[in-house]
């Protein structure tokens, strides 16, 4: 009689397992991670350097600038760097400082919501052993004119929202899109040329035509 309670038991204690297992198996039972590295893969036009090392430089809020990831660089131009999947707080800057710091002209930009922090990448440094040789930036002009545009790569510690504009000193800045927590590239779109004064448009839809240079 035990024998068979303890078999009946068990018969019904594999069944919740298999139960468990096949309802967390289903696309429902999937969670994501929040926070993902971000991997960068290009070909550097008319690439005649060698082989290389790129180095990923982000803005720092404690202090210089500083690599936080890099990869090789082929015979052909060609890379994958891998970004992080988070940044350590004291790297990061409050919202409006990742885009307009100092700029004291009229505007108002709502980030919401308002107490996101974030930071950029500042460069792509090139190296040959320990020496900067050079850097790449993936842009589709070598000079300005209004159609031109240049990518970005944004962190922020949480989703946040952008909108409005900001007068700085020559320049106007206009903000439309979202920064997801991780890593997002954003498109800093020049509308306007004339003398010394642009008009930027930053969002997140890349338009055809950018290409990674070496200078």
């Amino acid at each position: 009689m035990k024998s068979s309670i303890s078999k009946r038991f068990f018969l019904v204690f594999i069944i919740f397992l298999i139960t468990v297992f096949y309802f967390s198996c289903d696309d429902a039972g999937i969670v994501e991670p929040e926070n993902q590295e971000l991997c960068i893969t290009g070909q550097i036009v008319n690439w005649t350097q060698g082989t290389k090392t790129l180095h990923a430089y982000v803005r720092s809020s404690s202090g210089p600038s500083f690599s936080i990831a890099n990869c090789p660089i082929d015979a052909g131009g060609n890379f994958n760097v891998c970004l992080p999947a988070t940044l350590s707080d004291s790297t990061l800057f409050s919202s409006d400082s990742i885009f307009y710091i100092g700029c004291t002209g009229g505007g108002t930009v709502t980030f919401n919501p308002p107490d996101g922090r974030g930071t950029e990448i500042i460069s792509f440094r090139v190296k040959n052993g320990d020496t900067t040789i050079g850097y790449i930036r993936r842009n589709n002009y070598d000079t300005l004119y209004p159609g031109a545009f240049s990518i970005m790569y944004v962190y922020a510690n949480k989703d946040v929202t952008v909108s409005g504009y900001k007068i700085c000193t020559n320049d106007t800045l206009h903000f439309d899109g979202t920064a997801k927590k991780g890593w997002t590239k954003v498109v800093k779109n020049r509308l306007r040329v004339t003398g010394p004064g642009t008009t930027y448009l930053y969002n997140t839809t890349e338009p055809p035509g950018a290409i990674w240079e070496f200078y």
